[in-house]
């Protein structure tokens, strides 16, 4: 597909660093594309499962949106510490398709290519107050990623993009498989087996997967209460909502607000 153009819709950068995470795992899932570069010691990542990879000090590792990240926290050795900077992006092609729709990304950025991530990541951590040199480093960084993506094969009908926007608008209201066969303009049937074949899950588990990235980045940005979070993100019973989480995380709602960090 020839790219006419790019937005990127939502951007967000942050850094971190602390001592004593040696062995620290997490399991998490983001509703946005992550950057993450290991400063001082370095992350085990897996993607939904898979192959585990090593970031070196300085090396950078890419998540899409939606995916399972698996990931084990190192010190460096010499420090005792580790400290990572990341940033989150939403970036839409042909203001149709999401990134990550229209690409598959390796998991671990090549050597040669991080040198190049490293300048716009510099520059942006610099502090720039000026919001116009802000945008164009992350536009940067999107060109980063598309040297090392890989263009995909099949690419989800506009039909069932219409449901995933839906989704994503939509995640806190009660929502039917019924539902979004009406806005794909499919039978049920033949929405759900497109659905699963197109996604890999259900159109169910889908919403409850997107309900609880949205949980788990409103567990760490705010103090609400998680009885007050199920409801927000569209579970009507807190007790499903906790076991859900604790089956997709490994953790409670409660535990992952105390530890999560990059």
């Amino acid at each position: 597909m020839r790219i006419e153009h790019i937005e990127i819709k939502y951007e967000r950068c942050a850094c971190s660093g602390r001592a004593n995470l040696e062995g620290i795992y997490h399991v998490k899932s983001l509703p946005w594309l992550s950057v993450v570069q290991s400063m001082e010691g370095s992350y085990d990542i897996a993607i939904n499962g898979g192959k585990t990879y090593q970031t070196d000090a300085g090396g950078f590792f890419i998540a899409a949106s939606q995916v399972t990240q698996h990931i084990t926290h190192h010190n460096d050795p010499t420090t005792g510490r580790m400290s990572n900077r990341w940033i989150f992006l939403d970036v839409t092609v042909n203001q149709k398709y999401r990134l990550e729709q229209l690409y598959d990304f390796p998991t671990l950025l090549p050597s040669g290519e991080a040198e190049e991530m490293n300048l716009p990541f510099d520059a942006l951590f610099a502090d720039y107050d000026d919001p116009c040199e802000r945008m164009s480093l992350y536009y940067k960084i999107v060109k980063c990623l598309l040297r090392v993506a890989t263009p995909r094969e099949e690419i989800a009908d506009s039909g069932l993009l219409r449901v995933i926007d839906y989704l994503h608008t939509n995640y806190a209201k009660p929502i039917s498989v019924a539902e979004l066969a009406a806005v794909a303009h499919l039978s049920e049937s033949y929405f759900y087996s497109c659905f699963k074949k197109q996604f890999g899950i259900s159109p169910i588990a889908y919403l409850n997967h997107y309900r609880l990235t949205v949980a788990s980045d409103l567990l760490k940005e705010s103090d609400l209460p998680i009885t007050r979070i199920s409801e927000a993100v569209g579970f009507s019973d807190a007790l499903y909502f906790s076991r859900l989480f604790r089956k997709t995380f490994r953790l409670s709602p409660r535990s992952y607000r105390q530890s999560v960090t990059y």
